[in-house]
C-alpha cells in the first residue's frame, strides 16, 4: 500500500500534501483511517493477499508511526477543504456578480450570510429541480421548511444542470454539465486564472460557496453532503445498462475537453488503432 511507502521512506514531512490529495481525489468527507479500514475490508472481501498492510499494522513500531502518518494526512485533508472553501466564497461570489443580468443586490465576496435561499441568484441555483424557483409559493416553502419543499440530496440541485435546464422526461440531459462546475473544478485543479475561461469528490465544494453556511457541514439543514456525493459516485461508477454507461462515457469525454481543451483528445481518448490504415496496411500485407 502507498501509505506504508510514505511511512517507512518518507525524507521530509511529505504527509500533509498527500493528505491534501486524498480529499480532493479520493473522498471529500472520510477521515484516512476510515479509508484505509475500508481498504482493508474490501481486500479480505475479496481475499486479496496485501503484505504491505499487514506488515504494516502488525508491526508495533509501524503502528506508532502509522498513528503520526494519520494525524498529518488528516490535517493535510482538513486544510485542503478549508482551502478550497475559502477561495471559493470569493471566487463564485465573483463570477456571479460578473455575469448578465447583475445580481441585485450584489453578491458579498466575504459575508456569505445573505446567499443561499435568501438571495434569488443563488436560491435559483441551489433549488432542487423537483421545484420551480420562479413560483413565490417555492421561494416562500423552501424559507420556511415547508414540509412539500424539503432540500434534500435526494434532488439534483439546479446548478448541476447545462443552463439549469432540467427536462422530467430525460433527467440525465444536460447533467453535470453546469457552467459554475467547469469554473470550480479548474479553479481547484488546475488554477484559478484558468477558471475565468469559460469553455463551456467538487459539487459539494460548489453547493457550499453558493450556501448562506458560514462554516463547513457534512450535512448543512436536511441536505446531507456525504448522501449527495455517494450519488455522483454511483452515477459514474455504476450505469445499470450498456445505454448509461455510453452516455458517462460521453459525459466524461465533455469535460477532459472542457477542462484540458480540445487537442489533447488522444491522451484521455486514444484511438482504436486497429481501425485505421496502417494496421490495416500491415495485415493486407501479410496476406
Amino acid at each position: 500500500m502507498y501509505l506504508t511507502q510514505l511511512v517507512s521512506n518518507s525524507h521530509g514531512d511529505i504527509y500533509v500534501p498527500a493528505g491534501r490529495a486524498i480529499r480532493r481525489l479520493v473522498s471529500l468527507t472520510d477521515r484516512v483511517e476510515d479509508l484505509v479500514g475500508e481498504h482493508d475490508r474490501r481486500s479480505a472481501l475479496c481475499d486479496e493477499d496485501d503484505q504491505h498492510t499487514e506488515d504494516l499494522v502488525n508491526s508495533q513500531s509501524d503502528g506508532y508511526q502509522l498513528n503520526i502518518a494519520y494525524q498529518k494526512l488528516n490535517r493535510g485533508a482538513d486544510s485542503a477543504r478549508g482551502d478550497d472553501a475559502s477561495s471559493l466564497k470569493k471566487a463564485v461570489a465573483s463570477w456571479l456578480n460578473e455575469s448578465l443580468p447583475t445580481p441585485n443586490p450584489p453578491i458579498p465576496l466575504v459575508d456569505k450570510s445573505g446567499r443561499g435561499f435568501y438571495h434569488d441568484v443563488t436560491g435559483e441555483l441551489l433549488c432542487p429541480v423537483d421545484f420551480h424557483w420562479a413560483d413565490p409559493k417555492t421561494k416562500k416553502g423552501i424559507r420556511n421548511y415547508e414540509p412539500d419543499f424539503q432540500v434534500t440530496a435526494h434532488s439534483w440541485p439546479a446548478f448541476l444542470y447545462c443552463n439549469s435546464k432540467y427536462d422530467p422526461d430525460d433527467p440525465t440531459k444536460g447533467l453535470f454539465k453546469g457552467v459554475l462546475l467547469v469554473r470550480t473544478f479548474k479553479h481547484i485543479f488546475t488554477s484559478p486564472s484558468s477558471a475565468g475561461e469559460i469553455r463551456s469528490d467538487e459539487e459539494e465544494l460548489l453547493r457550499f460557496a453558493l450556501s448562506s453556511c458560514g462554516a463547513w457541514r457534512i450535512v448543512d439543514d436536511e441536505f446531507d453532503h456525504r448522501q449527495f456525493y455517494i450519488y455522483i459516485v454511483d452515477y459514474f461508477e455504476h450505469p445499470p445498462t450498456s445505454a448509461a454507461k455510453a452516455s458517462v462515457d460521453s459525459l466524461l469525454v465533455w469535460w477532459n475537453r472542457k477542462v484540458f481543451g480540445a487537442r489533447n483528445v488522444s491522451t484521455y481518448l486514444p484511438q482504436n488503432v486497429a481501425r485505421y490504415s496502417v494496421a490495416n496496411t500491415s495485415v493486407r500485407r501479410r496476406q
